[in-house]
């Protein structure tokens, strides 16, 4: 008979999924998949024909609920109805996969991620899975329609974008086993999309000297976000999401809440003063946003990708991307002499100097240090911008 002991103990196979039956209730059981998820089942005929009930994962779903839901599916059975009839016109098959995902961003996501991830995960699950499939049962999906929906992606040459579109559909498809909406995930066999390269690309000078003119060319917010990642160094998802109240304009201070940092700690970056001058020139909006989305002032901006491409064809570049500008500025202020121990924390980084006990006790925040750098910086880049150099020209830093 099942236990919590012996449930928690059960071999993880090495493939496929293994089903160790219950001594007590009939066609009651636990399945174990080669990842290591736990569900509940009951196996059962009706009319003629094997069926199947999922009863929830475990521990999601305590074992004692399980069996209680197996004893009213046999109550039903016993009684000339299909336990699974209530069901299969139940939550699988009236919600649709867009109201599915609706209710997984708000009842998980916005409950157990942070604010940034969590609107990212909308984001991937909108651009590149509801468009197709959003009036389709959930529990219609099949692994042959994820594998579909990743290959544009990888066809256009994104393999980063199809990595995090999988582990964005993954993590739904793993919460609506969780919630009984279907049995098992379609995208439990499938490999993620290619394998992460680090990359280590920086800009040359003139390639510097390009993307900066093609931003000021721009003229419009994303050219505006472009320049501050240069000149702060920062995140692409913590410049987007930069809010007004954020700023301190008096002290030339941008303070990013713990909530909005990938670290999860409270980082204060100093703002040179073409930075400050950057972000006096946006308009307000009416937002909290410094940079809102196009049409929802409630929302940050999210048009990188379409202004990162019309930025390379004006700037005559290619095979770059915008966190490659943060390692562009980490190495240029190296190479201007600035410490490694002040690079790291304008990058916020809990490694190296400040990894371990030194980062618990080493609390100064070195802000005089990393301005002098900051400021020291964007006089190379106005520089740099200045000679308009060549983008054949190798950067001294290289």
């Amino acid at each position: 008979m099942l236990n919590d002991v012996t449930i928690r103990k059960l071999a993880v196979p090495d493939h496929g999924v293994r089903q160790v039956p219950d001594g007590k209730i009939p066609g009651f059981g636990v399945r174990v998949t080669a990842g290591g998820a736990k569900s509940f089942y009951l196996a059962y005929r009706f009319r003629g024909r094997s069926r199947r009930m999922n009863l929830g994962r475990y521990p999601v779903v305590s074992l004692q609920k399980a069996r209680n839901k197996a004893l009213a599916a046999l109550i039903e059975l016993s009684e000339g109805r299909d336990p699974r009839a209530g069901v299969d016109s139940g939550a699988a098959s009236r919600i649709d996969f867009a109201g599915a995902v609706d209710h997984f961003v708000y009842s998980y996501c916005q409950r157990h991620n942070r604010p940034s991830t969590a609107a990212e995960t909308a984001r991937l699950l909108s651009t590149y899975f509801v468009p197709d499939w959003k009036k389709r049962s959930v529990a219609d999906i099949t692994r042959l329609d994820v594998v579909k929906a990743l290959e544009p992606i990888l066809e256009r040459g994104a393999p980063s974008a199809a990595r995090h579109a999988f582990a964005a559909i993954r993590k739904f498809f793993n919460w609506a086993v969780e919630q009984g909406l279907i049995e098992d995930s379609p995208s439990r066999t499938i490999k993620a999309p290619g394998k992460h390269q680090s990359r280590d690309r920086v800009l040359n000078e003139g390639e510097l000297a390009a993307v900066w003119s093609a931003a000021e060319d721009q003229g419009n917010t994303f050219g505006v976000i472009v320049r501050l990642l240069i000149l702060t160094a920062q995140r692409r998802g913590e410049v987007c999401g930069m809010l007004w109240d954020e700023i301190d304009f008096g002290k030339a201070v941008w303070t990013i809440p713990a909530e909005r940092t990938k670290n999860g700690k409270t980082h204060m970056v100093p703002l040179s003063e073409m930075a400050v001058e950057l972000l006096k020139s946006q308009p307000r909006f009416n937002s909290r946003y410094v940079f809102p989305a196009r049409g929802k002032l409630d929302c940050a901006y999210s048009g990188h990708s379409k202004g990162k491409r019309a930025m390379s064809a004006a700037a005559g570049i290619e095979n770059w991307t915008l966190h490659d500008l943060r390692r562009t500025t980490a190495t240029g202020m190296a190479q201007l002499g600035v410490e490694p121990h002040v690079v790291e924390c304008i990058l916020n980084h809990s490694t190296g100097t400040f990894g371990g006990v030194a980062g618990v006790y080493n609390r100064y925040r070195y802000l005089d240090q990393m301005r002098e750098a900051l400021e020291a910086w964007e006089g190379k880049v106005e520089a740099v911008a200045t000679a308009a150099s060549p983008v054949a020209k190798p950067a001294s830093w290289l």
